[in-house]
């Protein structure tokens, strides 16, 4: 009996052991299965990676090139087999020094072709030149990248699949003219800020019914009256007026009819004796939320805008993910360019600073602002 029993043991324990044996070679052969899996899906990506850049290598090619004191266009075709995404147009010197690039930094989506398919691109997207001289030999160089390999999110994470075509122009003799020709007597405003509660977007009551305003350029210095009109959702009208400089640096401010007004609204500004030439603005918002409670057209020296600066309001009750549009036109009601920002603004905060690039653009050729806010 005894022996029996030992018997029994042993046979139990050899059956226990070989379904060990045989659970611990599913388990090795299952963790070995998964190591397998991912090398040969990391090996599998870094294959289609490979082939995506042998494939769009020289693969976009110039149909046209027109870049004349009155428009600028390229026509690009894609001659790959696989869509690509054009990220950054520049503008350099023989040498290889940038002289002006759309965006200003970084990379975007300008636009996409297919295999075989093209695309053309305008002034809204090739920049401007400040420093380029007239009859001048330059380089016209277009970055691109296969669709597959674009991070949208981050473009700059994808800057090292990226490729570029170049070709050679030469810039127009007098440079590039003004979309507008200017009226004897002008001035410019570059700041639109009136005062908001953040979280409804309305303007306050007295005393503080303001809106401030900037007019940095103009024809002839003077003190000219000024008066803004503005005219809220439901198209009632408000009325300020005073007396400013027609150049100058310092924010003037103006109160008057349009306590309670809330966004969107647009704004009128209208000189007496001058033409105003950024005489139109309109700050979109959604009540309760979020809004554009300022708008400012940053310039440089030779007074080309590359950057529109908007001032969110938000609710910092609710937060939320917005997306921020400029559309810029001209005085013929053309549209110039128009460009957006993605921004996610977290609860408890009740203002963003959002700087939207745009290609740059003349001051002077810039009439109408307009300011959209839209959840995203």
């Amino acid at each position: 009996m005894t022996r029996g029993r030992s018997n029994g043991d042993t046979t139990i324990g050899a059956v226990i052991l070989a379904a060990l044996t045989v659970g611990m070679g599913i388990f090795i052969l299952g963790v070995a299965s998964g190591w397998l899996g991912a090398t040969l899906q990391s090996s599998t990506n870094e294959a289609n990676r490979a082939i995506l850049l042998v494939k769009t290598s020289a693969q976009l090619s110039f149909e046209a090139v027109n870049f004349t004191s009155r428009e600028r266009s390229i026509i690009l075709r894609n001659i790959a087999d696989v869509p690509v995404i054009v990220t950054r147009i520049e503008i350099l010197t023989p040498g290889g020094a940038l002289k002006a690039s759309y965006p200003s930094t970084g990379f975007t989506e300008l636009a996409e072709l297919l295999p075989s398919g093209n695309a053309t691109l305008s002034g809204g997207v090739i920049p401007l030149c400040a420093t380029c001289l007239p009859l001048e030999t330059l380089r016209l160089r277009v970055w691109y990248v296969a669709s597959a390999l674009f991070n949208e999110e981050n473009p700059v994470l994808s800057a090292d699949e990226m490729r570029y075509v170049e070709t050679v122009f030469v810039y127009p003799p007098g440079g590039v003219a003004a979309r507008c020709p200017l009226p004897p007597n002008w001035m410019t405003v570059d700041v639109i800020d009136p005062v908001t509660y953040s979280d409804t977007g309305k303007i306050p009551s007295q005393p503080n019914n303001r809106i401030h305003a900037r007019f940095p350029y103009a024809s002839s210095s003077a003190t000219v009256s000024v008066d803004i009109q503005v005219i809220n959702a439901s198209g009632a009208y408000g009325f300020a007026t005073r007396n400013v400089p027609t150049i100058g640096n310092e924010m003037y401010s103006f109160t008057g009819s349009f306590g309670g007004f809330q966004t969107p609204l647009r704004i009128h500004v209208l000189a007496a004796g001058f033409n105003v030439l950024q005489r139109e603005w309109r700050l979109g918002g959604i009540p309760w939320k979020a809004h554009a409670s300022g708008v400012t057209l940053w310039s440089n020296a030779e007074k080309m805008v590359d950057v529109v600066e908007v001032e969110l309001g938000v609710n910092d009750l609710v937060g939320g993910r917005y997306r921020i549009t400029v559309n810029l036109y001209d005085c013929n009601g053309e549209l110039i360019t128009s460009r957006f920002v993605i921004t996610n603004v977290p609860r408890g905060i009740f203002t963003d600073s959002v700087f939207v690039d745009v290609p740059p653009i003349l001051l002077m050729d810039i009439a109408r602002i307009d300011v959209l806010v839209e959840e995203y």
